[in-house]
């Protein structure tokens, strides 16, 4: 009971709100000079982040973020290839939930992930689901305001099963998250940047198997 507990405490913490906004390569400098004039700091050294989706046979998961469903899950391997030689052996396990009641992430690691990745993951909404789409992209950290705000550029997508069928955008994302709605709401209002839904693991997806 107290481990239940526990987990929901943990679970009703990471609650945030998350506002992202798309910006071409070629406006980069504006981007720049808007965290330059509102004192943005460096919170950590960017890095290059891979993360492994996993997916049903009906691609519910897919469907769901597309058409926006509640609850709705991303379920994913994480790890930072550049960190170190054995980047592999220890992966982030992720299950990321959208509810009515907000936004969520689960995290945990994960040492035997070559197991994990050869039986898949059994997921009590979507099923049994297997590794199916890797992204790749080189993240930013900012400070802005007292909250986190992230840049993702050279963004590339790939089938799991042929690493050498690649997509590339040649776009950046902008990427806001806070738990504090009304610092939230200031920076959207004054924020000059195309606000979008977007989805690496549906832009993925509809690259490699919908194109």
């Amino acid at each position: 009971f107290l481990l239940m507990i526990n987990q929901l405490l943990k679970l009703l913490m990471n609650f945030r709100i998350e506002n992202k906004y798309k910006i071409d390569a070629v406006k980069l400098n504006s981007f720049y000079n808007f965290l330059k004039k509102n004192n943005a700091k460096i919170m950590y050294p960017g890095r290059e982040i891979n993360s492994i989706y996993f997916e049903n046979n009906n691609f519910n998961s897919y469907h769901d973020s597309l058409e926006g469903n509640l609850p709705r899950k991303k379920i994913r391997l994480r790890f930072y290839p550049n960190n170190n030689k054995n980047a592999k052996k220890n992966l982030n396990f992720e299950i990321k939930i959208n509810s009515v009641e907000g936004k969520i992430k689960i995290s945990k690691k994960i040492l035997d992930y070559e197991k994990l990745l050869k039986l898949g993951y059994y997921d009590f909404q979507y099923g049994q689901c297997y590794p199916i789409v890797e992204t790749n992209y080189f993240r930013e950290y900012y400070n802005l305001f007292n909250i986190r705000l992230t840049l993702d550029k050279n963004i590339k997508y790939s089938y799991f099963k042929k690493k050498n069928r690649v997509g590339y955008k040649n776009e950046s994302i902008i990427e806001i998250k806070s738990n504090n709605t009304k610092v939230s709401d200031y920076i959207d209002r004054n924020f000059h940047f195309e606000k979008i839904r977007f989805s690496k693991y549906c832009n993925a997806i509809e690259d490699i198997f919908f194109s």
